[in-house]
C-alpha cells in the first residue's frame, strides 16, 4: 500500500511552502541487502534536502537502521528526523543510529513545531511536545505530548509518490482484482487489546469530516484510474449515523461521476446493526474485513478485546443475505491457550462461513501492553530481543504460547483449508477472472519458475504462501516500472 503517513505529511510541509520528495529506500521484504538503493541517493543529491523525515514500523527497523546511517555519512548538513511506531517505542536507540529528532506519535503537529523552532531561535526545542532530541550535553531530552490535534481534512500528496502503480497492483481487496484506492475516513481507535494499543499515539477515535473524504474520493477519482477504495480505518463500522451517511454520499460520488464504484472496510462483529448493513449494501461495500481472532471467549478476555463470541454468528448471518464478502481476521499461538481454544475457532468458522480468513501468530510489538507482559513472563526470551524482526506473525511464533509450533502450523493450515474453495471461487466467479488470469500469465511469461511454485501451491492450498508469492511477483513488476521510469 502507498505511504499515506508520508503522504500526509508532505501535504502540511507544502502548505507551509516546503518544497518535497518522497521516496521508497528499500525493496519488498529487504532482500536487496546493499541499501539503500543508487537510484535514491542520486535523487537525494540532486534535491539537496535541507531535513531528511523517515518514518518506519519495527518490522523495517533493521534495514532503517542501514539507511539512516548511510543517510548520515552522505548527507551529514541535513538535518535527519525519525518517526513512527519503532522510533516512537524506542527514541533513544534511534537517535544513536544517527538522526538529529525523533518524533513521537503523530508527526504532523510535532514536524511542524520543530522546522518553525529550526528556523527561528527563538523557538526552545525543549519546549517542543512530542520531539526527542540528545541535547549539547549529550542528555536525551523529551517533552511528551498530552493529545494529538493534527487537521485530518487535509489530502495526502497522492502526486509525490507512482500512486497509479499501487492501484495496478489491484491487491487491497482480498479476492477481488479491482483497481483500487486507499482512503481514511477517521484515525485511532478505542479499543484497549494488549497486540495493538499504543498509548503513544492516542487513546481516542478522531473523524474527518464527511465533506474531507468525500473531496479525497473526488481527487482520487479525477487524477487516477479507481474502480473501488480500501477503508484504512481501525474502526469503520462504528457509529451508525456516520456509516448511513458515508454510504449516501457515496451512492451520490457514484451518479456525479457515472461510475459503479465499490468499497472494503473493517467492522467489529459486535457494532454492525442491520442498518449499517443495509446501507452498506446499498452503497455497494463488496467486502468488510472482521477481527474475530478467536472463538474462545477465554482468549477474548486475555487479549482485552472487548467482544463477546456470542454476536459473532448472529451478524454473519445478516451479512450472509447481503452478498457482502466476509474476510476474517484470526489469531493464534496466545500465551494460556489450549488446543480446545483453537478448536472453538475452528468450530465458529464452520458456522460463520466466512469468504476468506487471514490467521496470524500472535506478536508482541512494542509499545503494546503485550511487549511488556512478553518481557516479564518471558514469553519472549531475553536473549532473543536484539535479534527479533517483528516479521514473524506470518511465519511462525516467538511468544513462548505452550502449544508446540508444529501443532500450531497444523491447526493454522487446517483453518486455511475449512475457508479455501470460497476463497478461490469468490476469484474464479468474478467479472475481472479474465483480466487477472492475463495479468498473471505476463508475469510467468517472464518468470517462468513462478508458473511451478503457483501449482504447487495450489494444489497443496498454502494461502499464505499463494499470497506472498503473489505480492512478491507484483512488487517485482513495481520495481522494475519504477525503474524505468527513472531512467527517462
Amino acid at each position: 500500500m502507498p505511504p499515506l503517513g508520508l503522504m500526509t505529511l508532505a501535504t502540511f510541509l507544502r502548505q507551509a511552502g516546503k518544497e518535497v520528495i518522497i521516496l521508497h529506500m528499500f525493496e519488498y521484504r529487504y532482500r536487496v541487502i546493499t541499501l539503500p538503493s543508487a537510484e535514491s541517493l542520486d535523487k537525494l543529491r540532486d534535491f539537496a534536502p535541507d531535513l531528511i523525515g523517515i518514518g518506519f514500523m519495527s518490522t523495517d527497523h533493521k534495514p532503517a537502521k542501514i539507511i539512516i546511517e548511510r543517510l548520515r555519512a552522505d548527507f551529514p548538513s541535513s538535518v535527519i528526523v525519525a518517526g513512527g511506531r519503532h522510533p516512537s517505542n524506542f527514541a533513544e536507540d534511534v537517535l544513536n543510529w544517527g538522526t538529529d529528532f525523533v518524533v513521537v506519535g503523530e508527526g504532523e503537529t510535532g514536524l511542524m513545531e520543530l522546522i518553525r523552532a529550526l528556523e527561528d531561535s527563538i523557538y526552545q526545542l525543549e519546549k517542543i511536545p512530542g520531539v526527542a532530541f540528545q541535547n549539547d550535553k549529550g542528555q536525551f531530552s523529551f517533552c511528551y505530548r498530552e493529545e494529538e490535534d493534527a487537521d485530518l481534512d487535509v489530502i495526502p500528496s497522492y502526486d509525490l509518490v507512482s500512486y497509479q502503480n499501487y492501484v495496478n497492483a489491484r491487491m487491497a481487496l482480498v479476492g477481488r482484482y479491482l483497481k483500487a484506492g486507499w482512503l481514511a475516513t477517521s484515525r485511532g481507535c478505542f479499543s484497549r487489546c494488549i497486540y495493538c494499543r499504543d498509548t503513544k499515539f492516542g487513546r481516542r477515535l478522531r473523524l474527518r469530516s464527511m465533506d474531507a473524504v468525500m473531496e479525497d474520493i473526488r481527487t482520487q477519482l479525477i487524477n487516477y484510474d479507481i474502480d473501488c477504495f480500501y477503508l484504512l480505518d481501525d474502526m469503520f463500522a462504528i457509529k451508525e449515523n456516520r456509516v448511513i451517511e458515508f454510504c449516501n454520499r457515496f451512492c451520490q460520488i457514484q451518479q456525479e461521476f457515472g461510475k459503479k464504484l465499490s468499497f472494503a472496510a473493517t467492522a467489529r462483529s459486535d457494532t454492525l446493526t442491520q442498518n449499517m448493513v443495509d446501507a452498506l449494501k446499498r452503497a455497494n461495500c463488496t467486502q468488510l474485513s472482521i477481527g474475530l481472532e478467536s472463538g474462545s471467549q477465554k482468549i477474548h478476555e486475555f487479549l482485552n478485546t472487548g467482544k463477546h463470541v456470542d454476536t459473532v454468528v448472529q451478524t454473519f448471518e445478516i451479512l450472509r443475505s447481503t452478498g457482502i464478502d466476509t474476510f476474517v481476521n484470526l489469531i493464534i499461538g496466545i500465551p494460556g491457550e489450549t488446543e480446545e481454544d483453537i478448536e472453538k475457532t475452528v468450530d465458529i468458522i464452520k458456522k460463520i462461513k466466512p469468504t476468506t480468513v487471514g490467521v496470524s501468530f500472535l506478536t508482541a510489538y512494542p509499545g503494546t501492553p503485550l511487549f511488556s507482559m512478553a518481557i516479564e513472563n518471558e514469553w519472549i526470551k531475553k536473549e532473543n530481543l536484539s535479534s527479533l524482526t517483528y516479521l514473524f506473525s506470518l511465519d511462525r511464533s516467538e511468544l513462548n504460547s505452550g502449544i508446540s509450533q508444529e501443532i500450531l502450523n497444523n491447526r493454522k493450515t487446517r483453518i486455511y483449508k475449512l475457508t479455501f474453495t470460497r476463497t478461490l471461487c469468490a476469484l474464479v466467479f468474478r467479472n475481472e477472472f479474465v483480466a487477472f488470469c492475463g495479468n498473471i500469465f505476463l508475469i510467468i511469461l517472464k518468470r517462468p519458475r513462478n508458473f511451478w511454485k503457483i501449482i504447487k501451491n495450489l494444489l497443496l492450498r498454502r494461502v499464505d504462501d499463494l499470497k506472498e508469492l503473489y505480492r512478491w511477483i507484483l512488487f517485482e513488476k513495481f520495481i522494475l516500472e519504477n525503474r524505468v521510469k527513472q531512467r527517462k
